[in-house]
């Protein structure tokens, strides 16, 4: 397995892992004496940000081996690369802080748990936003059909595209 395949097994985990957290929180906050969801949560969202410095350390190596192919946008890459730059930072300190809320849970319960709750829903909050910003520009990067691209003329064919009078059939 090279550092592309790696990328593209991992780059999902921080999107759907923040966003799975975050109903994990709600409940967190909802069912306080219960500290399942918050242990659940505090554990996809260590997940999530180890998968977003995975993704962003493999992210220069998987731009290597898609740079030269046809049909990569070469200003998604560069987008997407700044955003990660951006967004990953964010994921670890949401795991952080959701770390601490475990702690601030088990050592000083109530109100100060409460609000570290409320802080660190906050915060991936935040961090899902950010991943799904990332996320959206990867898809831009090979997937043409995310692109804004001109319609076909009418009677035009598109690349690969089957029909018409003019083939041949056997």
């Amino acid at each position: 397995m090279d550092a592309t395949h790696l990328h593209l097994l991992v780059n999902h985990l921080p999107i759907v892992g923040t966003f799975l957290a975050l109903p994990l929180l709600l409940l967190a906050l909802l069912r306080r004496a219960d500290a399942g969801a918050l242990h659940a949560a505090t554990l996809v969202l260590v997940l999530a940000g180890a998968g977003a410095v995975v993704a962003k350390e493999t992210g220069e190596d998987a731009e290597e081996g898609v740079e030269h192919l046809v049909g990569t946008d070469e200003a998604a890459l560069n987008t997407h690369e700044e955003r990660a730059e951006f967004a990953t930072p964010i994921a670890v300190v949401t795991a952080l802080l959701a770390l601490g809320t475990v702690a601030a849970r088990a050592f000083r319960p109530g109100v100060t748990s409460t609000v570290a709750t409320v802080v660190t829903l906050a915060s991936a909050m935040g961090s899902a936003g950010a991943m799904a910003w990332v996320g959206q520009s990867g898809g831009l990067i090979r997937h043409i059909e995310l692109r804004d691209a001109p319609p076909a003329a009418p009677g035009e064919r598109l690349v690969g595209e089957r029909g018409g009078d003019d083939e041949d059939h056997d």
